[in-house]
């Protein structure tokens, strides 16, 4: 486990103090609005043209978020420095919140030029690391030069106005912890206290199907087919919340090992599933058939970034047959989907078929004896570990 050097200091496995703790909720918060004005964003009817947009919003969006929250879990001193730089960050966030919906329009620099900001302060903080922690010197140095270079094509992309160079600086960066994953397994990310972050952030995104609903509620008549609409809106949210921290409970929570890079990028399917659906479920509540689509592909991302970040954790015997289930559901709400076609419809015929695949999951992964032995990595291959049957 990642222990600080002043853990005297506090009572977390961080070392950090009460005050401490207290910045990071309200940093989440802050990245929460950036979330919820992309799913205000795009109302009325989503095709795939608007959906990739929407993406290419998230994707960055969910990008800095990873980028402070793994960077202090790993390297966080209790450093007024550090701590300053965070709040600072704020303000970028913030005006980038505002300027994503001038995107859809297509003014992209407030856009740009925010997220480089914000940026520019992560990377600072790297080279703060470097400077006083010469235990995480190697692996804070890997990533320094990987996100400085990303950087580097971000900011000639919004100087050339190429979004091209954009899409380079994000794969640079997204593939920088991979390439450097080894030196990370050395300060691999916090038992508890990560996993607690990673579902302090899954609160927020689901929090957005909840505002969906209450504001497509609010801003129509109650007719039958919206009121249907809406319960299995929110019962799809419980059961989304449900399932999601089941597993954190059975397979994360103490048994985060290795250099978490599983389940940090894991979650990115999972949030952007997330908010695929919320944006659905507004759609089918507003009785519009062009998105029923997405409603079908959210959860496809989301069971997609569930099996895989809690398949190394599963009982070798039981994961085909929890892999298979997942298969089978996936296309069975597919073909619903395509069959129906309408907006309410869909969101009933998907809600019921999770609903059973949740009872039958549970079947399958409750109560499978011991999970992986701790010692192995999120890197390591445990198909030759002795099964152990419940």
């Amino acid at each position: 486990m990642n222990q600080k050097n002043d853990l005297a200091r506090g009572n977390d496995e961080r070392g950090q103090t009460i005050a401490d703790r207290w910045i990071e909720p309200f940093y989440d918060l802050v990245i929460g609005t950036v979330i919820g004005q992309l799913a205000d964003v795009f109302t009325g009817a989503v095709y795939a043209k608007e959906y990739l947009h929407f993406c290419s919003l998230f994707i960055p969006a969910w990008w800095l978020w990873t980028g402070f929250s793994l960077y202090f879990d790993r390297f966080d001193r209790n450093a007024r420095f550090q701590q300053a730089l965070l709040l600072l960050s704020l303000v970028p966030i913030i005006l980038l919140s505002v300027k994503a919906p001038d995107t859809l329009e297509g003014d992209v620099a407030g856009f740009t030029w925010f997220y480089a900001a914000a940026r520019i302060l992560l990377v600072g903080l790297y080279v703060y690391t470097i400077w006083v922690d010469e235990e995480a010197r190697k692996p804070a140095r890997h990533l320094l030069i990987g996100y400085s270079v990303g950087l580097v094509f971000w900011i000639v992309g919004g100087i050339t106005q190429n979004h091209v160079w954009q899409v380079v600086s994000l794969v640079i960066e997204l593939t920088t912890p991979w390439l450097a994953r080894k030196s990370l397994e050395k300060i691999g990310p916090t038992e508890q206290h990560f996993p607690q972050r990673l579902g302090m952030f899954t609160l927020i995104v689901v929090e957005q199907n909840i505002m969906g609903i209450s504001t497509s509620l609010s801003e129509g008549l109650w007719h039958s087919y919206r009121l249907i609409a809406a319960g299995c809106g929110l019962i799809l949210v419980i059961l989304l919340w449900w399932w999601y921290f089941f597993h954190q409970e059975e397979f994360l929570n103490g048994r985060l090992k290795g250099n978490g890079l599983r389940y940090s990028f894991g979650h990115l399917p999972l949030y952007l599933g997330t908010g695929t659906m919320a944006i659905g479920v507004t759609a089918a509540i507003d009785d519009n058939d062009t998105s029923w689509w997405m409603l079908v592909w959210g959860m496809t991302l989301y069971l997609a970034a569930m099996t895989w970040m809690s398949l190394k954790k599963i009982n070798a015997a039981r994961r085909r047959p929890y892999v298979g289930l997942t298969g089978i559901t996936l296309a069975l709400m597919w073909s619903a989907a395509y069959l129906i076609q309408l907006g309410w419809e869909t969101l009933v015929a998907i809600t019921g078929i999770y609903g059973l695949y949740l009872l039958l999951a549970y079947r399958i992964i409750k109560d499978q004896g011991e999970p992986v032995p701790d010692e192995l990595s999120d890197t390591e291959d445990d198909s030759k570990q002795p099964l152990q049957i419940g």
